[in-house]
């Protein structure tokens, strides 16, 4: 079973960016073949924590975007 959704960060092109993810095997490491990501990279920290929120909250990603 999946492990709760959560944000990432990593710095691209020099601005800091922030994706939502959750672990396939949350028994194994965090790394990047056992992350399954649901959002691209954006700037806003609290946009992709919110989103977070709702996919822990049983809500439905709506495409690759937020």
């Amino acid at each position: 079973m999946p492990s709760k959704w959560r944000v990432t960060s990593n710095v691209i092109e020099g601005r800091r960016m922030y994706a939502v993810y959750c672990l396939i095997d949350p028994t194994e490491p965090d790394h990047s073949g056992n992350r399954e990501i649901a959002t691209d990279y954006i700037e806003d920290k609290e946009r992709a924590k919110e989103h977070a929120k709702r996919l822990n909250m049983g809500g439905r990603w709506t495409g690759s975007a937020l």
